[in-house]
Order: structure tokens, then sequence, then C-alpha cells
């Protein structure tokens, strides 16, 4: 078998969203905060404010292709939702008090978001969402709906996006283990932008990160003499795409009156729902097939002997950001390490 975890450590570098990646986006979202303090309503009541998504969950991964750059960001209005039955009333504070400033500002179902163009070299665009939650009450919940939508499109969901962030950023007691679990997460998310690219409905990136939390085994060796731990972020990929497949279960659905292969990845948190329930029969079987597929690719590397026929497998699933080695650098760490060897004998 090739060893290929520092390739994999290469890749991880070049895909993970950095800190400094997002201080122009970091920069809108201060600014955007700002005029929400300014042109918010006298009857909107006071809100706190907290990060969520995968920037504050450190498993962010930079846009394939130059693609948009966003930001979840979780307003929580000390009110109750029962003052306010049309949770779209709470949400129309926030977006007046941002269409008053900016061209492009939109009321999705689940959030107010703010596009902008970036003012830098690289061209790229970005987004901040605002998820808006009442907290007046023993429970928080999510508002939900778009500016003209109808009673039965519009609702207040009971959510905990506090205690889910906390519950992923905090996975496992070990650091390293983290580490490796954040890792595999971002491989994953890498994988359905380059395998998914494009298609409506496709598997989310919180639900491959709610995976993990179940489906995802550290994998490693230990030098029980130093206590020491080498990482096998390989083994740790094929034992989590193989749990899945494995979680796969056959039900009914009354709908198309037809049989078929689902996986469910429930939330955590209340709601509790099933993240891929708005798959289609049709999407899900891809998603299955494209999970199969990585599988045996990645059973095929296990057994490869030669780190660039490895790195080149790798990189048909992972994309082009996949470094594949020149033959001559695997040949002079192969000779260096036949030296070695035969010197320590």
């Amino acid at each position: 078998m090739a060893n290929v975890q520092s390739y994999f450590t290469s890749f991880h570098d070049s895909i993970k969203l950095d800190y400094d990646d997002n201080k122009e986006l970091r920069e809108k979202r201060d600014e955007l905060l700002d005029k929400l303090d300014e042109n918010m309503p006298d009857d909107s009541g006071r809100f706190s404010v907290f990060h969520q998504g995968s920037y504050s969950m450190h498993t962010g991964i930079k846009s394939l292709d130059g693609g948009d750059y966003d930001i979840d960001v979780g307003l929580l209005f000390d009110v109750s939702k029962d003052d306010f039955p049309n949770p779209v009333t709470v949400k129309k504070w926030v977006y007046d008090a941002l269409v008053k400033e900016y061209d492009n500002v939109e009321m999705k179902k689940p959030c107010v978001t703010v596009k902008f163009e970036s003012d830098g070299e690289d061209e790229r665009n970005y987004h901040v969402d605002f998820a808006i939650y009442s907290d007046g009450d023993n429970n928080t919940y999510h508002a939900k709906g778009k500016l003209h939508s109808t009673t039965e499109q519009r609702c207040w969901d009971e959510a905990e996006p506090k205690t889910l962030v906390s519950t992923i950023k905090n996975h496992l007691s070990d650091s390293d283990d983290r580490k490796q679990f954040r890792r595999v997460i971002r491989y994953m998310k890498r994988w359905k932008d380059v395998k998914f690219k494009g298609q409506v409905n496709r598997p989310s990136g919180i639900g491959l990160t709610v995976a993990g939390l179940t489906h995802f085994q550290t994998q490693y060796t230990l030098d029980v003499f130093t206590n020491t731990k080498t990482y096998k972020d390989l083994d740790a990929l094929e034992s989590y795409v193989q749990n899945m497949l494995n979680a796969f279960q056959t039900s009914w659905n009354s709908e198309t009156s037809a049989s078929e292969d689902r996986l469910k990845i429930h939330l955590p948190t209340p709601m509790y729902n099933d993240i891929y329930e708005k798959m289609s029969a049709n999407q899900m079987s891809d998603f299955r097939e494209k999970l199969q597929c990585l599988l045996d690719t990645l059973k095929a590397v296990y057994n490869e002997t030669d780190p660039v026929e490895a790195c080149k497998l790798l990189r048909g699933e992972f994309g082009d950001d996949f470094p594949v080695p020149e033959e001559s650098d695997t040949a002079v760490k192969s000779r260096r390490t036949f030296i070695t060897d035969n010197s320590s004998a």
C-alpha cells in the first residue's frame, strides 16, 4: 500500500478555509451588523448575535471554481413567538433595515441574505446569511418564511442553533482526533462539490457533517513506547463512507407507491428532522451510487503500491486540488528509504 497521508495533508491545507480567507467577508458582516443597529425599528426589541454554519464549526472549505463565499450569522431576538404569530414580521425588521442601505437583499425562507461582489483582486463574490430566532420563551424558535409566503409556508420551528454548533465544534474529546474528524468532513465536502456540481438538492455540507457525528471513526496507529498517534486519513475516509452506505435503509414512499433506499441523517437538536428528506428517490439513488464509487476508489487506493497512481485515483474523486507527485520524486523517496533501512540493519 502506498503511503498517501502526506498528500491528504497537502490536499487539506489547499482546501481549508483559513481565518484570513474570510477577512473581507468578516468586514462585510461587521458592517451589516452596524447598519442593523442604526436602522432597526424602535419596537423591534433587543437582539444578540452568534455565529453558525461551517465557519463557526471549523469545517469550512474554499469555494470550488471561485464560487460564492458565505458566512452564517444568527440573530436572537428577545421576543415571544406568541406575540408575533407571523414570523415574517420579525424577519422584516432585519430585511427593511438592510434594504435601506444595500441593493442586493433577499428574504429567503430560512434567512435574510445580503450579497456582495468582492472589492479585491480575486473577484470572489460573498454573501452574508442572517437567520432570525425568537428567544423570548423557554425555547428558541427559527423564523421561517418569505416576504409574501402564505400562512402554510411560514412557521416558527423549534431550534437550538448554538447547541448544534457546540456539538459539532467540540465533537471528540481528543484534540488530534477532532482534527482528523474535521479533515475528513472537509474532504467529503469537497468531494460533494466536485461530484454534484450544479445539481439541485444535492447532499448538503451540514448533512455530511452531522453524519460524521455517528459514522466517523478515528483511524491511527499507536506507538505504545512513545504514546504517539500516526493518523491514517485514508482509513478514516473509507470507514466513514462504508458506515454511511451501511446506514441506507429500504422504506416505502406512499407518494410514489414504491420502495426506495434512503440515508436518513437527523439533526441532533430540535427539530431532529432528517436533513436529506427533500432529496427525491432518484437523487438519493445517485447519492448512493457516488458514495459506492468513492468507496471502491478508496479501496483501490489502499491496494495500490505506487503513490503516483494512488493520488491519480484520489484526484478523480476529489478534484484537481488533490496533489499528484512527479514519478521522479517518489523514486527518490523510495531510494532514500531503502538506503536508510539498509544502513540501520
